[in-house]
């Protein structure tokens, strides 16, 4: 009975640490690698349309059902399924709602070739951990931290399809860029 009591607590704890965890995004859903999310209008929506001209906010990419970005405090990765879950709960946030808040997927028209894409994840691996800081672009020089758009402009870049602008990549500039190479991922 001891051995069964055991047997049904380890297969009972193993449901719930699966219940805990984000449902994996089935393999068909994934966009494909080396597409960007983008916010618009979120929390600096004022501060970046005033110097930019554009309300999208933020710049992530995704690698191999990876998420890539720098956000304080550095560079990060985080499963595409949890990130989904982040981005549906930010989006019910109240404050983020009044302002507008939305994020949508660019993905690449063709796909990258394995060569390409194993640069930019190599690119996008060698920089987790940096620091995340705005102050290159208000240098307008290169700084050792790295802000959001200039690491995914610089992250595209190693694919050849793009010159980044480094630390003059804004989110809006870097959508911009990418709109001959990219279209918006529909949910169909």
């Amino acid at each position: 009975m001891k051995t069964y009591m055991r047997i049904f607590g380890i297969i009972l704890l193993c449901l719930l640490a699966s219940c805990r965890q984000a449902p994996p995004v089935p393999i068909e859903q994934h966009p494909r690698d080396g597409s960007v999310l983008y916010w618009e209008n979120s929390r600096l929506v004022k501060p970046i349309l005033r110097h930019t001209g554009s309300n999208i906010t933020h710049a992530a990419i995704i690698l191999d059902g990876w998420v890539y970005e720098a956000v304080p405090p550095a560079v990060h990765k985080m499963p595409l399924s949890e990130y989904y879950d982040s981005m549906e709960a930010k989006a019910k946030k109240p404050a983020l709602e009044k302002r507008g808040f939305n994020w949508f997927i660019m993905e690449p028209r063709i796909a990258f070739t394995v060569k390409q894409l194993r640069a930019m994840k190599y690119h996008a691996e060698s920089q987790l951990g940096r620091p995340y800081q705005l102050k290159g672009w208000w240098k307008g020089h290169e700084v050792k931290g790295i802000f959001c758009s200039q690491f995914v402009g610089d992250t595209v870049e190693r694919s050849g399809l793009i010159a980044s602008g480094h630390v003059h990549e804004s989110p809006g500039s870097l959508h911009k860029k990418l709109l001959p190479y990219y279209k918006e991922r529909t949910n169909d």
